[in-house]
């Protein structure tokens, strides 16, 4: 290996743990800041309020997220390995997503007229669309700065936003007010972090205002297209379990289990950091002929195992004390709810990752197809499962559905990237997490509540 070589192997080390650490830091603050509100309007809303949060922010994700997060994710291919046309790129995006956000809206408020929702429930439905809406441009100023690997300036952003809702909504619900008044807190706040977001952007840049080209947006809309596909197909089956509950089982039943699942979205998004601190780096690498690129996935997937494993035996063992000591005893029925869907958590997040490793490489085809496999299973099988089995049968199709998206990632990236041997990465983290289970299950069940009692 030359010097350059070396050097260059080096850099890109650094850049990595300096940009992981950065996003991780701001990831457990950010999402532990947001999981204690949401904690705190589940002890304030009760099941039935804080089902209709829940019910309202999968329902309009469903229709807005994926074109927010699809367009992100093409963005920061796009500028991580053109960055002299970053600003082209950023002008066609949001014309783009102007005209997608709006049919998005006309269908999915064409659809919400089919469901005989309350008038509580519409209210909240569309005041928390209106700030996913506004939190997909916010977004796309964040995938910007995340190309030029700026991860102070993201990590800064993103704990502000969380700390403004978590004031914003401790303050309405300390106050007496309900779901409706919380769920415009949250719509405050996104508002608010959009301006400063932009004006972060408009400090380097000044020329976002030039005419749109109309070429380069038609291929912008070809090419994300597909990953638009794999985000929408992804969230279905993620939350679509969520809008099922809510319509078979009522307000309560889905309260009770969005407890469970904000949990596991906030551990998810807290390892969400390896990917996005990768994924510039590994959309430049993909197309070298060496082997930088596999040996990159396979470091991030031995950390991810490392914790991943731990996490999921961990909660599994001690979630009806956590569900008690953070919900309160109305929310008891969670803790089970909460064993079954951890225990394949260290699969979900392994899932993720190979997915945007797939995508980083341009194999969104291939990605679209497992994410299509992977909706259209967990959808059948809730749709069985919910009447016969309720919240239980919903959090055992979760986990089905990940057990089934790992065999169908794996057998992808051994295809494309030559054989990867899955015990030698994971029967260490294995084994660390069976012993540290086993002195969970010794020590005493009262150790979580001690803690919080202090």
């Amino acid at each position: 290996m030359t010097i350059n070589g070396i050097k260059e192997k080096t850099d890109t080390a650094e850049r990595l743990v300096k940009n992981s650490s950065w996003l991780f830091l701001a990831e457990i603050f950010s999402k532990l800041t947001a999981l204690g509100i949401q904690i705190i309007a589940a002890r304030y809303l009760g099941g039935e309020g804080f089902g209709v949060f829940g019910f309202a922010f999968i329902a309009t994700g469903v229709v807005l997220d994926f074109i927010d997060n699809g367009l992100k994710v093409f963005l920061i291919r796009s500028i991580s390995r053109n960055p002299d046309l970053t600003d082209d790129y950023l002008r066609s995006i949001f014309a783009l997503k102007w005209f997608l956000s709006f049919l998005s809206i006309l269908i999915f408020c064409a659809v919400i007229v089919l469901f005989p929702l309350d008038h509580e429930t519409l209210k909240v439905v569309a005041i928390i669309g209106v700030a996913l809406v506004i939190n997909g441009y916010t977004e796309m100023y964040l995938g910007v700065f995340r190309a030029f690997e700026q991860m102070p300036l993201v990590s800064k952003l993103m704990i502000f936003q969380r700390i403004l809702f978590f004031g914003f909504g401790l303050l309405v619900l300390l106050t007496g007010y309900h779901v409706v008044e919380f769920s415009a807190a949250f719509l405050i706040s996104s508002i608010v972090s959009f301006f400063l977001a932009r004006m972060q952007l408009k400090k380097p840049r000044h020329d976002l205002k030039k005419g749109f080209d109309w070429i380069l947006i038609r291929k912008i809309f070809n090419d994300s297209l597909p990953i638009c596909g794999v985000v929408f197909f992804s969230y279905i089956y993620f939350c679509v379990d969520s809008i099922l509950l809510f319509l078979m089982v009522g307000k309560s039943g889905t309260g009770y289990y969005f407890a469970a699942f904000k949990i596991i979205e906030s551990l998810a998004l807290l390892l969400a950091s390896v990917r996005g601190a990768f994924f510039p780096i590994l959309s430049r690498t993909s197309s070298h002929k060496d082997d930088r690129f596999n040996r990159l996935w396979k470091e991030a997937a031995r950390y991810l195992f490392i914790l991943g494993l731990p996490i999921s035996a961990g909660t599994a063992v001690l979630a009806p004390q956590l569900i008690g000591a953070l919900y309160g005893p109305h929310y008891g029925i969670t803790g089970p709810i909460l064993q079954i869907m951890v225990i394949p958590f260290f699969l979900l997040i392994l899932n993720e990752f190979i997915a945007y490793i797939l995508l980083s490489a341009d194999k969104t085809d291939k990605v679209l197809n497992i994410a299509l496999t992977g909706a259209i299973f967990n959808i059948v099988f809730n749709l069985l499962a919910i009447p016969k089995w309720g919240l239980m049968g919903a959090a055992v199709v979760a986990g089905l559905t990940q057990l089934l998206l790992f065999v169908l990632f794996f057998q992808a990236i051994n295809k494309y990237y030559g054989r990867t041997f899955f015990l030698p990465l994971v029967w260490k983290p294995a084994l660390a997490a069976v012993g540290m289970s086993l002195i969970l299950v010794q020590a005493s069940w009262s150790i979580i509540p001690s803690i919080f009692a202090g």
